[in-house]
């Protein structure tokens, strides 16, 4: 019994003039039930001659201007009828053509409680050497302190931007790192593709504009307050009434009792207690 139609990639663009390269990846995937949504910002005749090209293959073509590459994705979003979403934004490829085959329709979608499946990547910087961005099987605090995942790898549910809203345009360079943060911290289910997804290219929003203010303020905004206990004070040796709590990203320690942070203080080594 063939599975139904599960996903939407969805493509933003704004006279980006590596297009070319995206639009062969997406239509000579060797699996094909899938929607192809385009957002286009307005781009140039030389841009939409190129999408023109692919006119037999989109599904969804909306060419107007826009307020940046996340009102964009919050477009392509509200357009996708697709159980899954993926990001394939111009510029970027598929990391071959068998890419979607190997995850699409059943074999990796069995287990259908899974929220977020996110693959591996191959980083391209300006030299246009490739390196593989490997991903960790478990996400943790360390991980989103010091990394992130590359949107074109994943695949999104369409009702986690239901239950949590579209991209943040507050954000102009990191708002899907603030989405798949909030998705983590909502214990939503990730689930770890072990191959390279997606080819990313140098040159995008994210690689050329100095994004460290704005992980910096989502970072803070998410995982200020975490701590880990690392030892707990108990009443008749039963009843906690303390605890003594270290910051996870430093050597910072507070005391707590009853809820009630008394006394904060630099703890060097932790056996100590």
């Amino acid at each position: 019994m063939p599975c139904r139609k599960l996903l939407t990639v969805i493509t933003v663009c704004y006279n980006e003039e590596n297009l070319q390269r995206t639009c062969e990846s997406i239509v000579n995937q060797s699996f094909q039930d899938f929607e192809w949504v385009v957002i286009d910002g307005g781009s140039n005749n030389k841009i939409l001659e190129i999408f023109n090209k692919y006119k037999n293959r989109i599904n969804i073509f909306v060419s107007e201007k826009d307020n940046g590459i996340y009102d964009a994705m919050n477009k392509g979003i509200k357009f996708a009828k697709g159980e899954w979403l993926n990001f394939m934004n111009a510029g970027d490829t598929f990391f071959d053509n068998r890419t979607l085959e190997k995850i699409f329709p059943c074999n990796v979608l069995k287990d259908n409680k899974k929220d977020i499946l996110y693959g591996d990547s191959i980083n391209y910087g300006l030299d246009n050497i490739g390196s593989h961005y490997k991903m960790p099987n478990k996400l943790n605090y360390i991980f989103w302190r010091n990394r992130g995942i590359v949107h074109q790898s994943a695949f999104i549910k369409k009702e986690l931007f239901i239950r949590f809203g579209l991209y943040d345009e507050h954000y102009r360079v990191c708002a899907d790192f603030e989405k798949f943060i909030l998705f983590f911290k909502e214990k939503c289910k990730f689930k770890h593709l072990k191959f390279p997804v997606a080819n990313y290219y140098a040159g995008g929003i994210s690689s050329t504009s100095n994004s460290n203010s704005e992980r910096d303020e989502i970072l803070n905004k998410y995982f200020i307050s975490e701590y880990e206990t690392i030892r707990t004070i108990k009443l008749f040796g039963r009843i906690p009434v303390m605890r003594i709590k270290k910051r996870r990203d430093s050597k910072k320690c507070k005391l707590v009792f009853l809820k009630i942070p008394l006394i904060v203080w630099n703890c060097k080594d932790n056996k100590k207690f």
